[in-house]
């Protein structure tokens, strides 16, 4: 498929299939068309459509790029005082705590104006996904380390920086558990199998999903039965959730369909995911082509009736800006409940508009969102601003020498208080 048709189908989408269009009508596509040519580079035609895409402020669940791009393998915290990084495979050629000071011979100021219609959010700790792409395009990269100022070129990295999913046993009171995806469906199932028996009699758990990048809501619901407190059932939480519609058009219901069918293929999908879809399934069969539609008012179906234990006593969920999609509704849902205390960053926040559709245009692939969150009509938005946490823990270039959060969340389950 030639460029100038990627783009002008990209733009249908966006003004016909997309659960956006309700609020987000983006900028004109005509100074890009302009631009567009089919004999174009790959950087460039790549760089003209998230300009685009930018321009509807949609984070992460509207998304352009190649099938086979490079690994990064680097991750940058953005702030307002510096870039940094924070993880990096050791052959790019950056190490955890290098300050960015430039790209190219410019400042950041001048690389950040340069490149203003590129950034999709507001706020700063929300440009770190476009700054990594500029950082891997420049030939020179200007940093500090350990105070001496350096010139290097950042290399695309053999591998990805790696998911961890794990759980050990921080002290006799207390079970530390990292989950950075909700998508490894075999992993977290086998993680369930050996720490779940162990959760349910220890004092203190804390959850880490700073660095969560989403997945299927399905895989966290152990862990919400794990947050009752002794004796309640769900019919008790009172659930801050405004909501959702989803936008039926023929397009979008086929696409969803059609992906469907590829999960269930899936040799480790648990029963409560399965069921999922295929309510999923009926909905789109039932309501293709009828446009926006109001689903899953009663959330209390998706939960068994159980009841909750008496441990653990307290969790501590660690939480930040790299933390979205379904990470957002874990967050967003544990904080439901009494024994549950948040620490650390708002979440990315990217829910109003979920449940996404990929699109396969050979070489490149694009994500569009087809449900749209009710909250933004009742003024509480998401976008720039996450899932707030119940103890602020501002970022500093400490978080990059000592974990921080795992610290105070650590004294404030034995203390009391922080």
């Amino acid at each position: 498929m030639k460029k100038t048709a990627i783009f002008e189908d990209v733009v249908s989408i966006m003004t016909h299939d997309s659960s956006t269009i309700r609020d987000q009508k983006g900028c004109d596509p005509d100074c890009f068309r302009e631009k567009i040519t089919d004999d174009m580079t790959d950087d460039a035609f790549l760089y003209q459509v998230k300009t685009y895409l930018a321009s509807f402020g949609v984070i992460g669940h509207v998304s352009f790029g190649k099938k086979k791009a490079p690994n990064k393998g680097f991750l940058l915290r953005s702030t307002e005082d510096g870039l940094y990084v924070e993880v990096a495979n050791e052959d790019t050629g950056l190490q955890v705590g290098d300050q960015i000071l430039g790209l190219d011979g410019s400042g950041l100021k001048q690389v950040a104006s340069l490149h203003k219609d590129y950034f999709i959010s507001k706020t700063p700790e929300r440009h770190y996904r476009e700054w990594a792409d500029l950082v891997s395009q420049s030939t020179k990269v200007t940093l500090l380390r350990e105070g001496v100022e350096k010139t290097i070129e950042v290399v695309p990295s053999r591998e990805p920086i790696q998911d961890h999913i794990f759980w050990k046993q921080l002290d006799e009171e207390t079970v530390y558990l990292r989950l950075d995806n909700f998508m490894e469906e075999q992993a977290i199932s086998h993680l369930y199998q050996e720490c779940l028996p162990l959760l349910r009699e220890t004092k203190y758990l804390v959850i880490d999903v700073r660095k969560n990048s989403g997945g299927t809501d399905s895989l966290y619901f152990p862990l919400l039965h794990l947050a009752l407190s002794e004796g309640q059932g769900y019919d008790a939480i009172e659930w801050q959730d405004e909501g959702m519609e989803i936008l039926y058009t023929n397009r979008n219901a086929d696409i969803r369909l059609k992906d469907f069918e590829d999960l269930l293929q899936q040799e480790y999908l648990s029963q409560e995911t399965k069921q999922l879809i295929q309510e999923m399934k009926e909905e789109l069969l039932k309501n293709r082509g009828k446009g926006y539609l109001t689903y899953g008012e009663d959330d209390s179906e998706f939960f068994p009736d159980i009841k909750g234990k008496a441990y653990p006593e307290s969790i501590v969920l660690l939480s930040d800006v790299y933390c979205g999609s379904s990470g957002d509704n874990f967050v967003r849902m544990m904080k439901n409940f009494q024994k549950v205390t948040v620490l650390g960053r708002p979440t990315l926040g990217i829910l109003d508009y979920s449940n996404c559709c990929e699109v396969d245009y050979g070489e490149y692939q694009f994500f569009f969102p087809t449900s749209r969150s009710l909250a933004i009509d009742h003024g509480k938005s998401m976008t720039d601003k996450g899932v707030q946490p119940d103890i602020l823990v501002p970022w500093s270039p400490r978080h990059l020498e000592n974990d921080v959060d795992l610290e105070l969340a650590l004294k404030w389950l034995h203390q009391g208080g922080i």
